[in-house]
């Protein structure tokens, strides 16, 4: 007996799944003629909104979420989400290294020098050693281990002058960035539509598209590609 009634898309739940599909940055972009004015509403609009949520949280639970380092990592997770640099892989391990070469810098310091934490307010020796340990640290922890975010060398930095020195602070840190990670694969990955990386970079997915992946020198994006391809497709 065959089956005589409506097909799935026809019904009201591939209806509402199909608007907001047509919603997401992976349909809109390639059919804009100024893609790049969505891309910068979505870097407002969403990089305000992660911070908002983390703040939010932060006097709720009365707990140290905000940290300086996380608004240069909301901008790189929302302007080039498909960079190696945005990967979730290279956002916690980087600042998660940036935390330990800090306290790191700060220990060598303490015995070095007989100092604690480098006084931004002041400039000598000591502060000049421990600030520039940690951030030679952090910097080749991070190339060594491959996961390059820039903003995790200000995590190295803000230990070593001291807003970082106690172990909540330190856990509410690496809350903070999970937080922000999580914000980054709700908005690119579920509202986005973007195959935003679960854990480690895909440099593959990543070449298809262009400045969302902090690639600006190249001579024809995604979309001039796959146009070129499908027209000497149908020559053949």
């Amino acid at each position: 007996m065959e089956y005589t009634g409506p097909g799935p898309q026809k019904t009201l739940l591939f209806k509402i799944v199909s608007f907001f599909s047509r919603l997401q940055l992976r349909y809109l972009l390639p059919r804009l003629k100024h893609p790049e004015r969505l891309v910068r509403l979505f870097v407002f609009i969403e990089g305000s909104m992660a911070l908002a949520v983390i703040s939010s949280i932060a006097l709720i639970t009365q707990f140290p979420l905000l940290f300086p380092p996380l608004g240069p990592s909301a901008f790189i997770l929302f302007r080039m989400p498909m960079s190696a640099s945005a990967a979730p892989r290279t956002v916690l391990l980087s600042h998660t290294l940036g935390l330990i070469s800090g306290f790191l810098a700060l220990f060598l310091g303490s015995i070095l020098f007989s100092t604690g934490a480098a006084d931004p307010g002041t400039v000598n020796g000591s502060s000049i050693a421990i600030l520039s340990m940690a951030m030679g640290m952090s910097s080749l922890a991070m190339i060594w281990l491959e996961c390059n975010h820039p903003p995790a060398t200000a995590t190295a930095l803000i230990v070593g002058m001291g807003s970082i020195t106690t172990f909540p602070q330190a856990i509410g840190f690496v809350i903070a960035v999970i937080l922000l990670i999580s914000l980054a694969f709700l908005f690119n990955r579920i509202l986005g539509g973007l195959p935003y990386s679960y854990w480690r970079h895909d440099p593959e997915i990543a070449s298809r598209y262009g400045t969302l992946a902090g690639i600006t020198n190249r001579r024809q994006g995604y979309w001039e590609q796959l146009a070129s391809k499908m027209f000497h497709s149908n020559l053949k």
